[in-house]
């Protein structure tokens, strides 16, 4: 018979219609146009509310107003699951930016709503004269308003909200069977006799609810017989909550309490429901805002029903953010959940980063994170990554078991049976999922290791914008848990049982190993957007980094206080603007203006706490008045500029032992000179010398297009691009031949979508040079360096860049000073450099990676822009060129070209992006040899941590004149990390290995230390290593990051 199908759906629509036996209009609204703060409880004067027409009238995007009105149980509503149904007109929208209203009961916290979420749930089993205060906390979103307000009383029948779901979910698993196939035949059967049995004549009549139950019955039965499914998705209840995106952390703030309120309303209706939720972040609002919401969140944790997982603080970026802030990260991430639910978290759980750096394995797994997943590399543009469970190799050879979640739509000769709006590529998956059939089954037929594991993990819930999962999402697991009806069984289950099992797997079947980074396809403008939070973010860490350093020179030294709760806040801020949209520059410009409030008292703490520092450390160490101490605060001996004020005005040189160093006066009135092999974590001692008689040999010379250095011959253009550059000591043209280097260049950046994040390769179809030089003019001159200033306007923006020259250096200095005020224009610096490369270095997270310059093949295709760190190298056998950076991520390599990426200035979501004044230094770096024996790593740290000169305000004291907190003896050994333990007992020391050279340093304390231990990144002990000792032994693997514990 032909129709059947359509004929069921008919029917279950209706039945659908069926489930509210009697509604009632609730009025009697009373309102205030005003933002009130969600908390447990309310309790606010509502005597100047006015009418709820009026409130709700001409209502605006991002608007706050409330509600209130009292529901009395009439006799008629007496016995009756009551649901109060809300509409706003906005439904079918994204829930993230439509309406969101926080809902009290007779002042209590009960629930959230949005787009997804209608419905409060009042009571069961109504009594007559009950009252019910409704209030709600409206916030109409960032997109969103009140287009049509509905209120209405529902007596929902709870029989027949079983029949819709017993009907629907297996006829949508009709949807996705080959029709004509026996299953699908047979599935047909039984969901037509069961509509036959039915008796929709005269709805709620004694013979409808008759035939209801054996309807019911009949399908049991039936459905019992059909075969199950061997196959089993672990499904997870999730909301993914963007800490700040299309709206800022306080709009978060609320977002989180309502969808956690929200979940555990649905938990006392599901039994059986279990909800993950990562980022400590996200609880620390909660209980800061709404501390017994957040008791019932530890009850249900208790319960093992409420899931805290996902190891990091926040759900940071991992191509931007160093390699210690991922470390802390994960340590106070893991410490929180530990200290306040007793719950050890194994899973990094990163469903939305754009990119995973090749660090992480290993920092997983000396955090103890044993288990990753996430699903934004399926978002690549060309490339599928042809495994979703594997093992992921890092830099130095760890493993991490690794998961891709697979949920999508299911497709049926190559159509997609849709079931949300979520992003689809030919193979993109998707972290907010959904338990329908097509997810479900869908999420199977995605899967690509099918022959060694049989389960699947479906994070189901509405998310972004917070949300979770709903009552529809929850019914139908219950009717596919049983695994009938083609689909594969819906277990509702935590991330962690089910990598537990995963492993369990694992032991047995061999997954596929992935080496490298995880380099997500798209979103490469997110290594450039916002340029300056960028620069904050790197000025940042090392900022805190410093503090740590010397507030523990002083404290290992009894002269200074390590104030560790107040770096704890700090270093918390810092990771806030790490998340995966606020530091890749994805954000609302609010995001940023609060993004650089937070930073600016984050760099007035870091300064008033590294100068009481460094002022009780300057002190303490003995010299004469006047004495100049200068501070190195990196993990490796450099040799670097120090700039600082003096005041004495007639100075001619520096003395440090028997060597007398040369100083500069700049043109901003502050002196200069380079000091040499500064010790590492810690300080040398310089005395001024006043003689006249000391007698500077000039070493620069310049005409009006050129200068000559004791490195190069370089000449510019009348475009102000460099046409020449000849290395003296090497003797030979940088260049390529016709070609000029630092060529400013813009380019028309139009991306079709996600502008602030997308850079696409069609950017190279239109492009101009800059070319308007205003000026060009020798600032400086003098024995320590020069300087060489350019100016150029471009539309209606202005650049200006001034070259450092060194006597006794071959690195090329670029400060740029930039006042940009273009839209959707990119710009770069291109260096055409004559070398034969087919592969370049790229600094990152606690070492490097090789990537090809050449596009061979579509995996280095798609990777026309990278992201860098501190440096980046090209070389030959024996010679190489680095560009060293303090701020900038993006670069394009094309062979022998570097593409240095320097602004983006997108639209959306923020239309100012990157319009203001930029500050930034990139370098050339030309050296003999390779990047490792040219130093230049420790170039690159002299660059983005220069050394701090102080001077002695008075005589004394005991401390020696060059002292080193930590020496590691080795070049490609660098101590990162000097601070205090998280539990106050002791001293953290964090070295990495930079070549990939398996070395065994000798590691000189400046004290001896009782007990020395190797421990884990979480501060665990793990070995002891030596004792009453200043020295330790350690062998250090290849990119290895080693912590050590130290006992006074």
């Amino acid at each position: 018979m032909d129709f059947l199908y359509e004929r069921i759906g008919e029917i279950i629509k209706q039945i659908e219609k069926l489930r509210c036996s009697r509604m009632w209009e609730v009025n009697g609204w009373k309102g205030i146009r005003r933002h009130i703060p969600i908390t447990d409880y309310l309790n606010v004067n509502k005597w100047e509310w006015r009418e709820g027409k009026d409130v709700l009238k001409d209502t605006k995007k991002g608007a706050w107003f409330a509600l209130t009105t009292e529901i009395i149980i009439k006799k008629d509503m007496s016995g009756s699951n009551l649901e109060l149904w809300i509409s706003t007109g906005r439904e079918g929208r994204w829930d993230a930016t439509n309406p969101q209203i926080a809902v009290y009961i007779n002042g209590k916290l009960e629930q959230g709503l949005d787009t997804n979420h209608r419905a409060i749930y009042l009571c069961r089993n109504a009594e007559e004269g009950n009252r019910y205060e409704v209030t709600l906390l409206v916030y109409t979103g960032e997109e969103g308003k009140i287009e049509e307000w509905k209120s209405r009383l529902c007596a929902v029948d709870e029989t027949i909200t079983g029949l819709y779901y017993d009907l629907s979910v297996p006829w949508k698993c009709l949807e996705l069977m080959e029709e004509g196939s026996g299953e699908y035949l047979k599935l047909l059967k039984i969901l037509n006799d069961t509509i036959n049995i039915l008796d929709l004549r005269k709805p709620y009549s004694t013979f409808f609810w008759e035939s209801v139950e054996n309807a019911k019955a009949f399908l049991k039965k039936e459905t019992e017989k059909l075969p199950k499914s061997e196959v089993t998705a672990f499904c997870v209840g999730h909301t993914h909550i963007d800490i700040a995106w299309l709206w800022t952390l306080e709009i978060t703030r609320e977002k989180a309490a309502r969808s956690f309120s929200s979940v555990l309303k649905l938990m006392d209706r599901y039994p059986e429901y279990k909800f993950m939720s990562s980022q400590p972040q996200l609880y620390e609002y909660i209980k800061e805002n709404q501390p017994v919401l957040y008791k019932k969140i530890k009850d249900k944790i208790k319960e093992g029903r409420w899931e805290p997982e996902g190891a990091m603080f926040l759900e940071a970026d991992c191509n931007l953010t160093s390699g210690e802030s991922l470390v802390r990260q994960c340590l106070y991430g893991k410490n929180f959940f530990k200290q306040e639910f007793n719950v050890e978290s194994h899973i990094l759980w990163l469903p939305d980063v754009f990119g995973y750096s090749a660090a992480l394995p290993q920092i997983m797994k000396k955090c103890g994170i044993d288990s990753f997943m996430t699903t934004k590399i399926s978002w690549n543009e060309k490339n599928k990554i042809p495994c979703d469970t594997f093992w992921w190799e890092g830099i130095d050879g760890t493993k991490i078991l690794t998961h891709f979640i697979t949920t999508r739509d299911y497709e049926k000769n190559g159509k997609r049976i849709s079931t949300n709006n979520e992003f689809t590529t030919a193979f993109s998956t998707n972290y907010n999922g959904d338990t329908e059939p097509s997810q479900v089954k869908g999420a199977w037929q995605r899967y690509q290791q099918k022959e060694e594991n049989q389960n699947i993990l479906i994070s189901y819930g509405y998310g972004d914008g917070g949300g979770g999962p709903t009552e529809k999402m929850l019914e139908t697991a219950r009717r596919l848990r049983r695994g009938a009806f083609g689909c594969p069984a819906v277990k509702l289950e935590t991330a962690n049982n089910y990598f537990s099992c995963l492993h369990t797997i694992a032991e047995k079947q061999k997954f596929p190993l992935w080496s490298g980074e995880l380099y997500l396809e798209y979103h490469r403008g997110t290594y450039t957007s916002m340029a300056e939070i960028k620069r904050f973010n790197r000025k940042g860490e090392f900022a805190l980094l410093n503090i740590e350093s010397l507030g523990t020179l002083g404290e290992e030294n009894g002269i200074y206080n390590y104030d560790r709760m107040r770096i704890r806040k700090l270093w918390k801020i810092l990771m806030r603007n790490q998340f995966h949209d606020i530091l890749p520059g994805s954000s609302i410009e609010e995001v940023y203006t609060e993004a650089e409030k937070e930073y600016c008292y984050l760099f007035q703490e870091t300064e008033k706490i590294q100068e009481e520092e460094l002022s009780v450390l300057t002190e303490a160490i003995e010299g004469e008045k006047g004495e100049i101490i200068v501070f190195n605060p990196n993990g490796i001996n450099i040799t670097e500029i120090v700039e600082s004020v003096w005041p004495e005005e007639k100075i001619s040189g520096v003395k440090q032992g028997e060597v007398i160093y040369p100083v500069q006066k700049t043109e901003n009135g502050t002196w200069i000179f380079k000091a040499h092999c500064l010790p590492q974590k810690g300080w040398k001692k310089y005395q001024l010398i006043k003689e006249e008689s000391v007698y500077w040999k000039q070493v620069f010379f310049w005409d009006d297009t050129s200068i000559e250095t004791p490195y190069y011959y370089l000449k510019w253009n009348e475009k102000g691009q460099i046409a020449s550059l000849y290395d003296r000591v090497s003797k030979r043209q940088l260049l390529k031949d016709g070609m000029c280097g630092n060529v400013l260049m813009t380019y028309e950046d139009k991306p079709y979508k996600y502008d602030n994040w997308n850079i696409f390769e069609y950017y190279q179809e239109k492009k101009w040079s800059i070319e308007d030089l205003i000026s060009r003019r020798v600032v400086e001159s003098g024995p320590v360096r020069m300087a060489v200033e350019l100016i150029w306007k471009y539309l209606d923006s202005q650049i200006k860049e001034i070259f450092y020259f060194y006597p006794d250096s071959a690195r090329i200095d670029i400060h740029s000073e930039i006042l940009w005020k273009e839209e959707q224009i990119l710009l770069k610096a291109l260096f055409p450099f004559d070398l034969n490369v087919r592969d370049a270095t790229y600094d990152i997270q606690y070492g490097n990676v090789k990537r090809s310059t050449t596009a061979n093949q579509s995996w280095e295709q798609a990777q026309f822009e990278v992201c860098f760190h501190k440096w980046m190298d090209i070389s030959e056998c024996d010679y190489g060129i680095s560009i060293l950076t303090d701020s900038k991520y993006g670069v394009s390599v094309d062979k022998n070209q570097i593409g240095l990426t320097l602004l983006k200035s997108g639209v959306y979501p923020n239309k100012n992006a990157d319009k203001g004044h930029h500050k930034f230094v990139y370098s050339i770096y030309p050296h003999k040899d390779d990047w490792r024996k040219a130093g230049v790593v420790g170039e690159a740290y002299g660059l983005n941590n220069p050394p701090v000169a102080t001077i002695k305000r008075n005589k004394g004291d005991y401390l020696p004149s060059s002292y080193s907190s930590v020496d590691t003896g080795e070049k490609n050994i660098i101590a990162e990390v000097w601070k205090k333990s998280e539990d106050g007992d002791g001293i953290i020391l964090r070295i990495y290995e930079c070549w990939n050279k398996r070395t065994k340093a000798k590691l000189t304390f400046g004290r001896c230390f009782r007990r020395i231990y190797l421990c884990d990144m979480l501060e665990v002990r793990e070995k002891l290593l030596a004792e009453n000792t200043s020295v330790c032994e350690i062998e250090c693997r290849g990119y290895e990051i080693l912590t050590l514990r130290l006992e006074i």
